[in-house]
């Protein structure tokens, strides 16, 4: 239930937040409740997901692309989620999600989310999003269009290929 009153604060604080660009970074912050917590006392894996969801929504709607997004009919979905977990969060941890893309190839765009509290990184992730409409996914080149940005978009690095080729490895296992 928290989480949805932090995504009605969310919305309903949206406007006070700073306006960014489609590839800038940007920071939503929240505490650490009780009701984030598993039978370790620290943030519980499903809840970091949940909190970039958020964070990614905020992102949408700081640069501008949610008004496309729903405009445009289009549904974001995930492809594929990495996270690399560095440290526990505590309880009551007052905590800062950050967003950015970091690449996009014909069909994805990725992004990289960091846990942060001052100057230590909690966990990063790295996850691949689609935009569907009636028709199926929506091509990146085609999106990027709607959302009315025109520079060029992060290219595909190495460590992005790799993770793009160890997800697609994933489903080879999964298939046999």
């Amino acid at each position: 239930m928290n989480l949805l009153f932090r995504l009605i604060w969310m919305f309903s604080t949206a406007r006070w937040r700073s306006r960014c660009g489609m590839m800038d970074e940007t920071h939503l912050t929240f505490r650490v409740f009780p009701t984030d917590l598993d039978v370790n006392m620290h943030l519980t894996n499903s809840r970091y997901f949940s909190l970039m969801d958020l964070s990614r929504v905020d992102h949408l709607m700081r640069c501008g692309a949610w008004k496309q997004v729903r405009a445009n009919k289009l549904m974001p979905v995930l492809g594929s989620g990495s996270i690399r977990f560095r440290r526990a969060v505590p309880p009551f941890k007052k905590i800062d999600v950050t967003t950015r893309v970091v690449g996009t190839d014909e069909k994805w765009i990725y992004l990289e989310h960091k846990i942060i509290a001052g100057d230590m990184v909690y966990s990063v992730s790295v996850l691949k999003a689609a935009f569907l409409n009636a028709n199926g996914r929506v091509p990146v080149p085609e999106l990027l269009k709607i959302f009315g940005y025109e520079g060029e978009p992060p290219p595909m690095t190495e460590a992005l290929t790799r993770i793009r080729d160890a997800d697609d490895a994933v489903m080879e296992v999964a298939e046999t």
